[in-house]
């Protein structure tokens, strides 16, 4: 899923939102600033309770929702995620659709409800054709539903967007080895691995790596 945080220097501007917020507590952005502070130090529900704030005191701040949405997805509160971004794919004065659309889907499919993940995943893939995420989440239902072939094809049209897309490279792998393609999940696996850097992700496609057949030259 998708969030807007940019936040360089997290303590200093920890330091610098709290005086301003005594200064002015109705201030909308000083309450979103803070949320965003707490949301990438996983103080989630101090992150929910700032969004919420800045809502209360500006209804159509976007990005404050967004992140609000995100922040419940952390959580696993889905219910409550679903509320917030169906009102920013309603809201057609919201500059980023797409990335909604996504939202929106992701927190179904963590519901259990595939059909309405599928709808709004497509959905994001016809607003915002250039979003690598929708294709990737639908390659990710389409494995799960033992349809590898398929999965592929939106896996790829999500790496030819964003070539350097760990997730789907380990994805695509996974697709290949289901459809008995060895050689070509490898490489798959190893670009997973490349651009995965330390993250738990490559480590997994690094297992995946060792469990493949060795290949015989012919």
């Amino acid at each position: 899923y998708y969030f807007e945080q940019k936040v360089p220097q997290a303590e200093a501007a920890l330091h610098e939102v709290t005086l301003c917020l005594k200064l002015d507590p109705t201030s909308h952005d000083a309450h979103l600033l803070a949320g965003l502070i707490h949301m990438g130090r996983k103080r989630n529900l101090k992150a929910v309770e700032h969004f919420q704030r800045a809502l209360e005191l500006k209804p159509d701040f976007h990005f404050a929702r967004n992140n609000l949405g995100a922040t419940y997805l952390i959580l696993e509160r889905w219910d409550d995620a679903i509320v917030q971004f169906k009102s920013l794919t309603e809201d057609m004065l919201y500059s980023r659709p797409g990335h909604a659309q996504n939202n929106l889907g992701w927190a179904w499919y963590k519901k259990g409800d595939r059909d309405k993940a599928r709808g709004h995943f497509l959905a994001a893939t016809q607003v915002a054709p250039r979003l690598c995420p929708p294709y990737n989440n639908l390659g990710l239902l389409l494995l799960e539903e033992e349809n590898p072939q398929r999965a592929l094809k939106y896996l790829d049209r999500g790496l030819k967007r964003c070539p350097n897309y760990t997730e789907a490279y380990y994805h695509r792998g996974r697709a290949l080895v289901e459809l008995r393609r060895t050689s070509e999940a490898r490489k798959a696996f190893q670009e997973c691995v490349r651009f995965g850097g330390e993250s738990t992700l490559a480590e997994r496609c690094e297992a995946r790596l060792r469990t493949l057949p060795v290949e015989v030259a012919k």
